[in-house]
């Protein structure tokens, strides 16, 4: 009961992985944010104000955009970013719009990614994108359940007559 509770709050999930950018010529670290729900007419954004300074990197949720393009889309929403130079050791917050916040310290080598918690709060880490992958569907928020209602057609109210005196 207790796992399925925790499955219930990821609403974000997050992959931390080595880069390499060949027009820059320099290795990074990519950053690929996500929603667990699933949306059906446009692949939206994640509005995402994101600070590095000094060893922590802090992202406050400012909600989800429309894509630019009119083409609609099936998917999760996403936010990707690539950072050059980062600390080897810093504490990562991600900031929802309630003020709530999930924050872990991630290790950065040549060869791996450590991150102290894998879960926290309504966040799931991950740091090989095969797993990230794997997990995709298992993670995702089960589609809200829509019942087929249909309106009765609204009757036009008659006005009342008003009495002569």
């Amino acid at each position: 009961m207790a796992a399925s509770k925790q499955k219930k709050n990821i609403e974000y999930r997050l992959l931390i992985e080595h880069t390499y950018d060949d027009t820059l010529k320099k290795e990074g670290i990519m950053f690929l944010l996500e929603t667990t729900k699933q949306f059906t007419n446009f692949s939206y954004q994640i509005d995402v104000k994101d600070v590095l300074k000094g060893n922590v990197m802090h992202w406050e949720l400012h909600g989800l955009r429309a894509p630019s393009m009119n083409m609609p889309g099936t998917g999760t929403a996403q936010f990707t970013t690539v950072y050059f130079d980062i600390p080897k050791t810093f504490t990562f917050i991600l900031t929802k719009t309630e003020k709530i916040q999930a924050e872990t310290e991630i290790k950065i080598s040549r060869s791996a990614i450590h991150v102290s918690d894998g879960q926290i709060n309504f966040l799931k880490i991950y740091t090989d994108r095969q797993e990230f992958e794997k997990n995709r569907f298992s993670d995702a928020e089960p589609p809200e359940y829509k019942p087929n209602v249909h309106r009765a057609p609204v009757e036009p109210v008659q006005p009342t007559k008003k009495k002569k005196t």
